[in-house]
C-alpha cells in the first residue's frame, strides 16, 4: 500500500515523507487529545504530520512534574491496583510486566537520570511517553483503551492531582475520574 501511496503521489508532483510512527498514538492520547478534545485517532495523526515537519515532541511540565515525583510505593501500589481490577488475564499480565519492570529498574539504578527529564528518577532505557501510559492510562482505563481523554486536561493544563477535590473531572456519561491517594492511581467514582 505505501508503494502504491508514493505512486500516486510521485505522478502528481506530491512530496511524500516517511516518518517513524514510534510512540505516535501514545503521544497522541497524552497530549494532543485532551488538548484539542480530538480523538486518539486524529491526536496521533498530528504527531506523524508534526515529525513529518520535522518538530520534537516534548513531554509538557506537569507530566515532567508527575513523573519526578512517582515513586516505587506509588507503582506497586499501580500494581496492586492492576492485579485487583483487571480481568482479563492477558491485560492483567501485560500491565503487571510493564509496572515491575518500572519497579525493578527503579529499584536497581536510582541514581540514573533520563536525559529528557531532568531531575526523574528514571534511567536513561526509559521513554517518558512509554512510562505515562503506563502510570497514567493504565490506572485510568486499566481494561480498555480509554476513549475520553479529556480527564487529563486537568493534569496536563494545571498540574491537578493526588487532591480528590481538585481532580475531578467530567466524562462521557456525566460520571468522574477521581486521584485517590498518589498521584498515580485514578479510580472512577
Amino acid at each position: 500500500m505505501l508503494e502504491r501511496i508514493k505512486l500516486l503521489a510521485k505522478r502528481d508532483g506530491i512530496e511524500v515523507i516517511e516518518v517513524n510512527p514510534a510512540y505516535t498514538s501514545i503521544i497522541g492520547m497524552l497530549k494532543y487529545a485532551p488538548q484539542h478534545m480530538v480523538s486518539k485517532d486524529i491526536a496521533s495523526a498530528y504527531v506523524i504530520a508534526r515529525k513529518g515537519l520535522g518538530l520534537k515532541e516534548k513531554v509538557p511540565k506537569n507530566y515532567v512534574e508527575l513523573l519526578r515525583k512517582l515513586s516505587i510505593e506509588e507503582l506497586k501500589e499501580l500494581k496492586e491496583y492492576v492485579r485487583e481490577k483487571v480481568k482479563n488475564a492477558y491485560l492483567k499480565a501485560k500491565h503487571m510486566k510493564e509496572i515491575s519492570y518500572l519497579i525493578k529498574s527503579l529499584e536497581s539504578e536510582p541514581r540514573r537520570v533520563s536525559e529528557p527529564l531532568e531531575g526523574t528518577s528514571l534511567g536513561t532505557q526509559f521513554n517518558p511517553w512509554r512510562v505515562l501510559k503506563v502510570v497514567v492510562l493504565t490506572a485510568l482505563s486499566p481494561e480498555r483503551v480509554i476513549r475520553d481523554l479529556s480527564v487529563l486536561k486537568d493534569i496536563l493544563f494545571r498540574g491537578l492531582w493526588g487532591d480528590p477535590k481538585r481532580a475531578r473531572a467530567p466524562t462521557a456519561g456525566g460520571r468522574g475520574v477521581v486521584c485517590v491517594k498518589t498521584q498515580a492511581i485514578f479510580e472512577t467514582p
